[in-house]
């Protein structure tokens, strides 16, 4: 009877170390990157404005290399938002930054999809876009930007974008 049970324990010691092998075995081990994680102090609203942020510093940033178009900004816009945005690098190029002071204005996590508003006072005056080799006077470079985003399967995503008129704030 000891040779069965001392066979088992074998064979048993066998499949557990090559299971073992497997496992910490860094070439077979899955290469999915770990899913971004919020701080569980992040309230929806600050989420709302990283993902404004973002959106607007993927602009500035490709603007400034003369991009036409960023494949970063589907990181943090979508819909109308994602289509205004991706025009505004069409064939512009800007130096300098502009400057932004975005407010949450009104919060509906009640909603399907949930949403948070945002409104800004942009100031371009350090921001020069040139067109077409010029660069573009419109004279007062403040105006109103209001956006909405809403909380999609990727997280939170500016889904609509709305420039005012320059000298509106």
């Amino acid at each position: 009877m000891r040779a069965p049970m001392v066979c088992w324990v074998v064979t048993s010691a066998v499949v557990l170390t090559s299971c073992a092998t497997q496992e910490s075995d860094p070439e077979r081990a899955p290469r999915t990157p770990p899913a971004p994680e919020a701080s569980p102090s992040s309230s929806p609203e600050e989420l709302a404005l990283e993902a404004y942020r973002g959106m607007w510093d993927v602009v500035v940033e490709g603007a400034g290399e003369g991009a036409v178009g960023q494949p970063d900004l589907t990181d943090y816009a979508s819909g109308q938002a994602l289509e205004l945005t991706t025009d505004m690098l069409q064939g512009v190029t800007a130096t300098g930054e502009p400057e932004f002071a975005p407010e949450v204005v009104d919060t509906e996590l009640d909603d399907s999809p949930s949403t948070v508003s945002i409104e800004d006072c942009v100031d371009s005056s350090d921001w020069l876009v040139i067109e077409d080799g010029e660069t573009t006077d419109v004279g007062e470079r403040r105006r109103v930007v209001s956006a909405e985003v809403v909380l999609a399967e990727e997280g939170w995503l500016v889904d609509d974008l709305w420039l005012e008129d320059y000298g509106s704030c």
